[in-house]
């Protein structure tokens, strides 16, 4: 069932009108975070205001309080231009909170407004003539002296703090500090963690649904198919290994052919959920990489084809937005999985010069254009990693950087054959 914290937090696509009429029929009255408004009034920037210097929530503009068969009668388009220019003419600073359009069918092009005031985003605090509204449940106030004080000289806010990147991806080294991979990629995120989740120790039960669903994940069956291309063996899936504590988890993946002094390939999926005692906010740090370690283990380099490359971030970033996958961390989280986000980006290191790593597939090297070893790339939030054609484009481009960035050319011609050999995707 949709909640008011789901409805908040998730992506803007996931907004539908399924979802909102779900959120009504529950009859959550008014509160800290939640505010219905028939239509466009001049207490809608107020509200805005007031939730921005407190908790922050939605405000739904197209829905009705009052006790009838169908609350959600919806507005006209203008209410949008009507809550910019209230905002900017009422908020000092001049400020407007996201702003949602859904669309009723058959109602005339009127639509709900899903007004999402996140206070991480907004110049706190934001003043109405004068004052610092806050919000209080179900209605509005204005902040005293030691209210306007604390939000005068609050530090920044945790969820900003936290910031959008995952640690430095490092590749492995050995007894004499040499890289001993082959290369790394990986990906990952930060998924927000319920207040009632916040202390506790991640649940065993959770582990296994997460490491059941990475069992019978994409990934597993193309790190499977690749480790069957170079020669019989066999692989040891998801499992606990290395360093696991109470709000730690290591899950590591092997596979290779059989003789092998160790296993050519590795998968780790990593949750941390930091200590971090006596702040208000915390997230899952999420991350799932694949090692290949070649050269180290069977004495000589596996070609890696640009076909190979894609197929395996296609397969890592697929995986965390597999619904399983994201179900096991929400339930990890104690959230919905409506607020579980999307991989950040894309962490690709190498032992090798990347001409040498990728040399044979067709690419060009620009003399004297210098090389590189990795790269560190982010998604493109509009991007839904869900949707396997918004994907590949998300993918092709990272490649395409990751070429250049190394000084060769041609990744453009090499991915164009490879989608027309695969033919048209899903």
């Amino acid at each position: 069932m949709t909640s008011a914290a789901s409805l908040f937090a998730c992506r803007p696509a996931d907004v539908t009108l399924e979802r909102v009429r779900e959120l009504v029929a529950i009859g959550q009255p008014e509160s800290l975070t939640l505010e219905y408004k028939e239509k466009y009034t001049p207490k809608i920037p107020v509200s805005v205001a007031a939730m921005a210097n407190s908790y922050g929530g939605l405000i739904l503009v197209g829905v009705t309080e009052r006790s009838v068969d169908d609350r959600i009668i919806g507005v006209a388009e203008d209410a949008i231009v009507q809550i910019v220019n209230g905002c900017h003419q009422t908020l000092e600073p001049p400020w407007e909170p996201e702003i949602i359009p859904v669309p009723l069918p058959d109602a005339d092009s009127r639509m709900i407004l899903v007004v999402r005031v996140d206070p991480a985003k907004a110049s706190r605090p934001l003043l109405v003539q004068g004052a610092a509204p806050i919000r209080l449940h179900g209605r509005n106030a204005v902040a005293d002296r030691a209210g306007l004080a604390r939000l005068i000289n609050e530090a920044v806010p945790q969820a900003v703090a936290a910031g959008l990147r995952l640690p430095t991806a490092a590749l492995p080294m050995d007894d004499q500090g040499k890289p001993s991979a082959d290369f790394l990629v990986r990906t990952g995120m930060f998924v927000p963690v319920d207040a009632s989740a916040t202390w506790l120790p991640l649940s065993e039960r959770g582990v296994r649904a997460f490491a059941d669903a990475l069992n019978n994940s994409l990934l597993h069956h193309v790190l499977f198919r690749w480790c069957a291309s170079i020669g019989d063996g066999g692989m040891n899936p998801f499992h606990r290994s290395g360093f696991n504590r109470a709000r730690k988890v290591r899950l590591l993946w092997q596979g290779g052919p059989d003789g092998a002094p160790a296993f050519p390939l590795e998968a780790v999926a990593r949750i941390d959920l930091p200590d971090a005692y006596g702040a208000p906010i915390s997230h899952l740090q999420v991350s799932l990489q694949v090692v290949a370690r070649f050269r180290h283990t069977l004495g000589c380099a596996v070609p890696l084809t640009v076909a190979r490359l894609h197929e395996l971030v296609d397969a890592l970033t697929a995986t965390l937005v597999d619904d399983k996958v994201a179900g096991a961390l929400a339930a990890l989280a104690g959230v919905d999985p409506l607020v579980i986000p999307q991989p950040l980006g894309l962490d690709f290191l190498s032992s090798t010069d990347m001409p040498d790593l990728l040399a044979g597939n067709g690419l060009t090297l620009v003399p004297d254009a210098g090389t590189s070893r990795g790269a560190n790339l982010l998604a493109d939030p509009g991007v839904d990693q869900r949707d396997p054609v918004e994907r590949r484009t998300l993918i092709d481009s990272w490649l395409q950087q990751i070429s250049l960035d190394s000084g060769l050319l041609g990744m453009e011609k090499v991915l164009e054959q490879l989608h027309g050999s695969l033919g048209p995707q899903p």
